[in-house]
């Protein structure tokens, strides 16, 4: 089952390049949030859940900023803040088209996340996200559902996908554009964010010793 499961990864992570991907230029411009964001169930969490300290992050798949994030500061922020339980980073996916394939992808990425083994998806999505416009990928989902019934009733029941027009609503409440956005104590921040500068901010933003 393993087997037949990357041998479809290997071939979907070949489809790359085969759709573009459009992304705003990044903004870090900080501000104060005037409604407080939430960890809510849904959400993509990585690190250890009991951490003391959060880190909320709104992206898309689509937006290469956020990819640039995870291929070269979430490393060292795995290795240095959530690996060993001081901080965990909260994820809400979003999608702004509300298409009806990015919903079922990020529906399956955080049911996922919570009853499986989410890195590899996750990689799939980040190397090639319109991956989910095939009939491979669906067909991986459905393979997926059919192996892990805790998956597969974590997608169906929630087919409304009201979770994660939740997440679109409260960005926009909050005044806030442009993925990724940094949510840190009630402030955000907007644009990628070099591992360096990310280390500096949270060791502000939660008083942590250089």
């Amino acid at each position: 089952m393993r087997r037949r499961y990357l041998i479809v990864f290997v071939s979907l992570i070949s489809l790359v390049g085969v759709f573009s991907c459009r992304s705003k230029s990044p903004d870090k411009k900080q501000k104060t949030l005037e409604y407080k964001v939430l960890q809510n169930t849904g959400d993509v969490i990585l690190g250890d859940d009991a951490a003391p300290d959060t880190i909320f992050l709104y992206a898309s798949y689509h937006c290469k900023f956020c990819r640039y994030f995870f291929s070269r500061t979430y490393p060292g922020l795995k290795e240095n803040f959530l690996d060993n339980g001081k901080i965990k980073l909260v994820v809400k996916w979003l999608d702004f088209n509300d298409n009806p394939q990015v919903l079922y992808a990020l529906q399956a990425a955080g049911c996922i996340s919570r009853f499986g083994v989410y890195e590899k998806f996750h990689q799939l999505l980040l190397v090639n996200p319109d991956v989910v416009f095939t009939n491979d990928f669906a067909k991986l989902v459905d393979d997926i559902m059919d192996d892990n019934p805790e998956i597969a009733q974590c997608i169906l029941q929630n087919a409304d996908y009201a979770y994660l027009r939740k997440n679109v609503k409260e960005f926009r409440k909050n005044g806030l554009t442009g993925t990724p956005t940094f949510v840190i104590n009630n402030s955000a921040y907007s644009g990628f964010i070099s591992y360096d500068n990310f280390e500096k901010l949270i060791k502000q933003e939660f008083n942590m010793q250089p």
